[in-house]
């Protein structure tokens, strides 16, 4: 455990003083007042003394359904919460190298009903946005939160708010601070507040605390792990972002095959590639069948689901047309461009910018399209690569970063050897790299174990933008460094075949991962395996379908028995193959 920063004991030590003089105080000074300590006072929540925090709302909220901030006007309330405080502030508050105000923007929520509990939820893409803190839960279809279970929540935007326009979400990377913020210093700066008010408002600590977040948020908990070990009990991990800036890297690569692909399928627009035109939606849905047909029956049962994702040795050429473009066979094109793409770009040293990629059935799915390809008709994609990825990789995860409104055309200009050293590179103004300040790379968590700290990752096989292999890596550096039984004892990591991004696709991507952790930490039952449930999706053919999660290298083997439906026919085992 590392010990408090100055600023985090000026913070602690304010927070005492002030606590102690309001507890003292009569009711007739109506400039400050009197409250004892934890009496869930909403209205004196900013009487706590917090060093260089400003406490901007402060409400009770009645117990019911709630429209989230983020829901079209006149949406009809669907977040159920309790009766409960809601607190947001600012920190840090300045004037950025750019002459725009900055502030850590954080939204806390105080429940009446406390279970005890501190849950970090974790943001996304390269937040921006002060979302609600209703404590949003992991995969698909979840309809409660963990607001709604006692917890107190809070949740950053990061140090940054969006602006208008199509590049406005990543011109706070021109401003190194805000680049640090969004990097590691916002969850720094607003747990330690947040613990700050929670402790005042309840009159006691949190008696355990969770970081839960999935894409940026998995790489906001890996980093608190990393950085700030002290923290979290548990972390919850999904999809984690932890090399982002490469990942963006070889997202470039990929749209650039993808590019040459739709080339070969329709005639430019004004110059360009039509993105879309790469593959149509029975392109997709005939790759994914075949994906199927070759790897499913590997994990012992022929059931729509690619247990065993490492030993999918897929090829695309087995669809490659021995003459014209049909339907039911791809040009040699698009066959290169899927090739190239899964096998992760490479510099001129022959050396992976990333990772590699496995095939899995999800690829037919809409929620791995709508990042890879899109479907723009014209020549300005509406993938989510040539938009989030492509703003993300030029203004904020390179140094020097490139100003630029043609987000497409970057991408399909990057250079793998000469732009993505950009990401480790940096300048007088940004004294720190992208990979130093975004990156949750290390395998060195001996605080955050010794401290008996625990991390759950989860990573869907189909997952367009991170590789579940460059988590399975990471999970094997940790293995590396501290031995099987060792790193099993903190470390788990479940793959969930055919989900796509956090969730979607042919998957059971309904499961709580959140007990999982809980149980683990609390009653240090480690997780052998997780139940999950299919749901009712464009995307299911087996829908209410349930299987086991299991803990890598383990995978779900049917018993020979009972109905393929239920996961109480599976087992989690290490395959022989």
């Amino acid at each position: 455990m590392h010990k408090l920063s100055a600023g985090r004991l000026w913070i602690v030590t304010g927070l005492i003083a002030a606590l102690g003089a309001l507890h003292a105080c009569g009711g007739d000074d109506d400039d400050v007042p009197t409250y004892p300590v934890g009496t869930q006072n909403c209205d004196a929540v900013d009487q706590i003394a917090l060093t260089a925090t400003r406490i901007t709302l402060k409400q009770s909220v009645s117990a019911g359904l709630v429209a989230p901030s983020s829901a079209a006007s006149g949406t009809p309330p669907t977040i159920p919460v309790p009766d409960h405080c809601h607190v947001q502030g600012k920190i840090n508050e300045r004037t950025g190298t750019d002459g725009k105000s900055y502030a850590i923007g954080f939204d806390l929520r105080l429940p009446k009903v406390w279970n005890g509990r501190f849950f970090f939820q974790g943001g996304g893409g390269t937040d921006g946005v002060l979302q609600d803190a209703f404590g949003t839960l992991p995969g698909g279809g979840n309809t409660t939160n963990a607001l709604s279970q006692g917890y107190a929540v809070v949740f950053t935007d990061t140090g940054h708010l969006n602006e208008p326009g199509p590049v406005g979400s990543f011109l706070f990377g021109l401003d190194p601070q805000a680049r640090v913020d969004n990097g590691y210093n916002s969850m720094d700066k607003t747990t330690v507040v947040a613990k700050a008010v929670i402790s005042a408002f309840y009159g006691k600590d949190a008696a355990k605390s969770y970081f839960v977040g999935c894409s940026n948020g998995g790489r906001q908990g890996m980093m608190m792990s990393q950085r700030f070990a002290d923290y979290f009990d548990g972390v919850l991990a999904g999809a984690p972002a932890y090399r982002v800036p490469e990942a963006s890297a070889d997202e470039a690569y990929q749209t650039q095959q993808f590019a040459a692909a739709a080339l070969d399928q329709a005639p430019a627009v004004n110059g360009r590639p039509v993105l879309s035109k790469a593959f149509s939606a029975a392109d997709l849905k005939l790759i994914s069948t075949s994906i199927s047909n070759t790897c499913d029956a590997l994990d012992g049962v022929a059931d729509g689901m690619v247990q065993n994702l490492p030993a999918c040795k897929y090829d695309p050429a087995v669809l490659q047309c021995a003459g014209t473009k049909n339907a039911s066979c791809l040009s040699p094109a698009q066959v290169t461009s899927l090739r190239n793409a899964f096998a992760g770009a490479r510099n001129a040293n022959g050396q992976l910018v990333y990772s590699d990629w496995g095939f899995d059935a999800g690829v037919g799915a809409g929620g791995w399209s709508v990042w890879k390809i899109g479907s723009s008709a014209t020549d300005v994609p509406n993938a989510i690569n040539t938009s989030l990825i492509a703003g993300a990789l030029s203004y904020f995860f390179t140094t020097p970063p490139t100003q630029t409104t043609d987000l497409y055309g970057y991408m399909l200009g990057f250079n793998l050897d000469s732009d993505a050293a950009k990401i480790f590179a940096t300048s007088a103004t940004f004294t720190q790299s992208a990979s130093d300040v975004v990156d949750a790379k290390s395998d060195n968590l001996d605080a955050f174990r010794a401290r008996g700290g625990k991390i759950l990752f989860y990573h869907g096989g189909s997952d367009p933008i991170f590789s579940y292999r460059d988590t399975i890596a990471y999970q094997n550096r940790l293995v590396t460094r501290y031995g099987d039984a060792a790193t099993a004892s903190f470390s788990r990591l479940f793959l969930i075949p055919g989900m796509n991004h956090c969730s979607g696709g042919p998957a059971t991507d309904k499961f709580d991962g959140l007990a999982a952790l809980v149980d683990w930490v609390e009653n240090g039952h480690a997780p052998d395996s997780i139940v999950a449930t299919a749901r009712a999706t464009a995307d299911v053919a087996w829908p209410n379908r349930t299987r086991p999660l299991c803990p890598y290298p383990k995978q779900a083997r049917y018993k020979g028995t009972g109905s393929i439906e239920d996961s109480a026919n599976f087992t989690c085992q290490v395959p022989a193959n």
